[in-house]
């Protein structure tokens, strides 16, 4: 697809020139955010970035017709920050290396920490009520997790930088497939699949998060997928056993969907 307007000529000299001016970035970021009447009242808006930093973005982001590149620097979230963080996009288990979410008890439901039980006595004794008293169900546990979201953004020097956002502790539903599966359905099928779960779970339990894909422990990837939702107390706290009744409901019946769809290609 081609450009609303045709590129200017030289334009790798005009931005070099504009660069190496501090007052001619400042004039730059400060005629884009005039441009937005509700900008200076938007707390991270990107105002309060250096023009320096800005007009890199903008120019790098011209350059390389890279959106994600301009957008940390308005609104410090790449294009699918906001995605994810709008709840569009399921997020994928232990994304580039970092645990996300974070498992606290084991398989059996015993907080892996003791030291810092008192901490959360209250919400432990919530989740172990709730563990105790779950259905069986094949390929399915539940975790008591801390899990959050991120965004990105540019640090003065120019560098991108990712931090948490959201960080929340809740309960952790892992929806796993039997290790005998091999996945060779199209991974698009799989994503379209988990997407319509997400859309349906957002229906129902607004700001639950969803993951998938192969988690990783201990720098040991699993020969298994997984799918997993994620359900904050600070959210669902007051519901918590319904709450777990709907997620389980969308849960299954997205790795059900999946599970037809590897019966009907290997046919």
């Amino acid at each position: 697809m081609g450009t609303i307007f045709p590129r200017e000529e030289k334009a790798e000299q005009i931005f070099d020139e504009i660069l190496k001016n501090p007052r001619a970035c400042d004039r730059l970021k400060n005629t884009f955010f005039a441009a937005i009447p509700s900008a200076e009242e938007s707390e991270g808006a990107g105002t309060d970035i250096p023009g320096t930093v800005f007009a890199a973005a903008l120019f790098n982001a011209y350059e390389n017709k890279d959106l994600s590149a301009f957008m940390m620097a308005v609104c410090n979230n790449s294009v699918f920050d906001l995605l994810r963080n709008s709840f569009l996009i399921p997020i994928r288990f232990n994304d580039k290396g970092v645990e996300n979410p974070i498992l606290l008890t084991d398989e059996n439901g015993k907080f892996l920490d003791e030291s810092e039980l008192h901490f959360w006595e209250k919400k432990y004794k919530m989740f172990r009520e709730l563990f105790e008293q779950q259905n069986e169900i094949p390929d399915y546990q539940m975790y008591m997790a801390d899990g959050f979201r991120e965004n990105h953004f540019y640090s003065d020097e120019s560098e991108v930088e990712t931090r948490k956002i959201s960080e929340h502790r809740g309960i952790l539903l892992m929806f796993n497939f039997p290790e005998s599966i091999e996945f060779e359905i199209n991974e698009e099928k799989i994503y379209a699949i988990v997407w319509e779960a997400l859309m349906r779970l957002q229906e129902a339990l607004p700001r639950a998060l969803m993951y998938y894909g192969k988690r990783d422990e201990n720098g040991v990837e699993k020969h298994t997928s997984t799918l997993g939702i994620f359900l904050p107390f600070c959210h669902f706290e007051r519901e918590m056993e319904k709450t777990i009744e709907l997620a389980n409901g969308i849960g299954l019946g997205c790795r059900e969907a999946i599970l037809a769809e590897m019966k009907a290609q290997a046919k």
